[in-house]
């Protein structure tokens, strides 16, 4: 990948920030990249690509052309260039240039709909641009690479008629990845079903579902759109996150009631995530009897340290709610006996055999695993 050294020409500052910041957004979607961080720094400001989940530096300007470029990319979202004493995000619509490229995404140059943020700090406006997901993201559960055991328990909520399944890992982790592939599943083999998704905010417009953006430190909250959603009819319901108890229980007695729930917990194993339900004040029965399981995932690049690594690929466990972990809820065990009550199933995979296995068929190495799970 690029280093400062080797900034595209039409990268270089030039005194036209138009032209630069065409040129860096069709260069991030030819490079396949997720993010891009125009980042004030001493006497200037870096512009860093985020592409296989790291942060890589693609070119360095001037405190006075950081500015522009910043400026000229809060005019394209419609964002208020003289307020630079707050946060703000906005939307931009912009056609890439089809650059000469091996990239993934060479060749785009239809309109894409990208996300901005901006936030003042010590030295200037820091602005986050996020790429469309649709550019890297798999669309459906066969593309995703998930392990066999973890892609039986997709299709198994898939095929349900209620219950939740919970989705859990860090940020950049592929949670809503894997979401978006379930219910494109869902929409594609179940006609006429009403799905409905909650999300802070929609990151790709999946056909055949109703997707409605929550603002969660706003009036449209989490808990707010929930409770007015289920007398929307819905039969699939995703929740972005699951925040607070509120919102827990909201989408446990939905799960309970007959509806198929699908949503996002931060933890870093499924007996973490129940355990989060049950420091939550979440009643044992509510769990035990409303889910259906719990996947764990992470994301690891492809390839070796010793080769180079291109694109990345899902490394996850998957824990259905078996007679021993219904027990070991129901007894409010902590996350480290709902582990062990987990493992008790037969021929249960955690995240590290999995990634054992990854390693084995050459998906990746062992030092990119150590790099995503520690050692």
């Amino acid at each position: 990948m690029p280093t400062l050294a080797e900034t595209p020409s039409d990268l270089t500052w030039n005194g036209d920030a138009r032209a630069v910041v065409d040129a860096l957004l069709s260069d991030a979607v030819s490079r396949g990249a997720s993010d891009v961080h125009v980042e004030p720094v001493e006497n200037g400001c870096e512009v860093r690509y985020r592409i296989d989940g790291l942060l890589q530096p693609v070119a360095s300007y001037g405190a006075e052309a950081g500015r522009a470029v910043v400026g000229r990319l809060m005019v394209l979202a419609n964002l208020l260039t003289y307020r630079v004493d707050l946060p703000q995000e906005g939307r931009l619509t912009f056609s890439p240039r089809a650059r000469s490229t091996s990239s993934r995404q060479a060749g785009q140059d239809r309109p894409l709909d990208f996300r901005l943020a901006i936030m003042p700090t010590a030295q200037g406006l820091r602005a986050a641009i996020r790429l469309p997901a649709e550019l890297l993201q798999s669309r459906s559960l066969e593309e995703l690479g998930l392990p066999p055991g973890v892609l039986a328990g997709c299709r198994a909520f898939a095929a349900a008629d209620s219950g939740m399944l919970i989705v859990t890992g860090p940020a950049g982790s592929g949670k809503t990845t894997t979401i978006y592939a379930v219910l494109q599943h869902i929409a594609e083999t179940s006609a006429g079903l009403s799905i409905v998704t909650l999300e802070d905010p929609v990151e790709r417009r999946l056909h055949g579902v109703t997707q409605i953006e929550v603002k969660p430190f706003g009036e449209l909250t989490y808990e707010r759109c929930l409770r007015s959603i289920l007398r929307q009819d819905p039969q699939v319901l995703m929740l972005g996150e699951i925040r607070d108890a509120a919102t827990a229980s909201l989408a446990l007695s939905a799960a309970l009631s007959g509806h198929r729930m699908i949503c996002t917990l931060h933890a870093a194993t499924p007996g973490g995530a129940i355990a989060r339900l049950l420091e939550m004040g979440m009643e044992p029965y509510q769990i035990s009897s409303s889910l259906l399981g719990v996947i764990a995932q992470r994301l690891v690049r492809k390839g070796s340290a010793a080769a180079g690594y291109a694109g990345r690929a899902p490394i996850a466990e998957y824990a259905p709610m078996t007679e021993d972990l219904r027990r070991a809820v129901l007894a409010r065990s902590d996350a480290s006996t709902l582990a062990k009550a987990i493992a008790a199933r037969g021929g249960h995979i955690d995240l590290r055999q999995a990634a054992g296995e990854a390693v084995a068929r050459g998906v990746t190495d062992s030092a990119e695993v150590a790099r995503v799970l520690g050692t």
